[in-house]
């Protein structure tokens, strides 16, 4: 019988491993799910996630055997495989099998891509599944299976397969970064910052919160408002800490994050996150941090207050005070037009007439 005449695992298996990958809730969830069930379709020695931007992650290269591959790994590595100009060649491309592009044997093991990469991984035979974003020409996020040396190549029966499992991945994965992203909205307050440490973005309420942090919670906010001194510092000293480990270990993956509580209020803390924000992995990272007061956030919200966007809960808190459009305008940073355009839609949404309403709706 042929190697891959069969599926590895029964049909009811790869069902329950189909149901797993569309019912992940995070990153590394979804991932160790996709292995499962590619694992579950074809027969291979090992599997590989190559995804960009998702969750916060600009680039996160791993494989079921549990090793990860850095930025820098990355970098040599489509620089030397020999695959990327025969996919840009072809925008749109799903699956790309390794012999439709390598060249011969004997011509094969005399490249860098082969020495360096092919062989160290112990692998020869690879099926990639592609998955495009809106700017070509290289796709955003791949997976991929492998087989080694002493083992047949993949066939039209595993391409087949491969093809067919290739639109579940693509829908569970849109689904993953659209829950990702609305998490992201509701609940993780960022600014982001480039290597110098200068604020390249930075929303509402980590103005809000950067205020109370450093006892300014009553001032008018600017666009952009400046970081707590002892964040800067945390920031500084991981740095330091990232130029130390790419001169020790090029290879090692480089994510790394670090909490700084408040030192005086309870529950209001920051979360420091370094992350690559180019494409190009030699570049210097940037920093996410997130503030999140525990004090408010753990508190649930009424079932009316929910249908409200997180936007529109930050212009109804501050008219609830009493404070004029102007002033809410200030406060968040937004024009006048854009905080009617939030009240309006907080008027709908909770069935109030007038702010009078509206505050005594907040409060309720």
């Amino acid at each position: 019988m042929p190697y891959s005449t069969l599926f590895p695992v029964s049909a009811a298996e790869w069902e329950r491993r189909l149901l797993a990958m569309h019912g992940a809730i995070d990153t590394d969830e979804f991932i160790d799910a996709v292995f499962e069930l590619l694992q579950g379709t074809v027969k291979c020695d090992f599997a590989l996630a190559n995804l960009r931007n998702v969750d916060g992650v600009p680039l996160l290269a791993r494989d079921s055997l549990g090793r990860e591959f850095g930025p820098e790994y990355m970098e040599r590595f489509f620089t030397a495989n020999p695959s990327v100009a025969y996919v840009m060649m072809r925008p749109g491309l799903r699956v790309l099998h390794t012999k439709d592009h390598l060249p011969p044997e004997e011509k094969l093991r005399t490249m860098p891509f082969y020495t360096d990469f092919m062989q160290p991984e112990n692998w020869r035979h690879s099926v990639a599944l592609l998955f495009w974003g809106f700017f070509p020409p290289v796709p955003q996020n791949a997976f991929c299976v492998f087989r080694s040396a002493d083992q047949p190549d993949f066939d039209d029966d595993d391409l087949s397969r491969l093809r067919q499992v290739h639109p579940h991945i693509a829908t569970a994965l849109k689904r993953l970064k659209k829950q990702l992203k609305t998490r992201s909205a509701d609940d993780r307050i960022s600014t982001l910052l480039d290597w110098d440490l200068r604020i390249t973005h930075q929303n509402a309420s980590a103005r809000k919160l950067a205020a109370l942090w450093q006892g300014r919670a009553h001032e008018s906010l600017p666009r952009q408002f400046e970081l707590p001194e002892e964040l800067l510092k945390t920031c500084e000293s991981m740095k330091t800490e990232w130029l130390s480990t790419m001169r020790e270990s090029p290879q090692k993956h480089l994510l790394s994050r670090r909490s700084v509580p408040h030192p005086t209020l309870p529950g209001l803390r920051a979360e420091i996150t370094v992350v690559m924000q180019q494409d190009s992995v030699l570049a210097h990272p940037g920093f996410i941090v997130c503030l999140e007061d525990g004090a408010t956030t753990s508190k649930p919200l009424r079932p009316e207050i929910t249908m409200l966007t997180p936007a529109e809960r930050e212009a109804v808190e501050l008219a609830a005070e009493g404070l004029p459009n102007p002033e809410i305008a200030a406060r968040l940073g937004i024009s006048v037009a854009a905080v009617k355009l939030r009240l309006h839609g907080a008027f709908k949404k909770l069935n109030v007439r007038n702010r009078t309403e509206l505050a005594a709706a907040w409060r309720r």
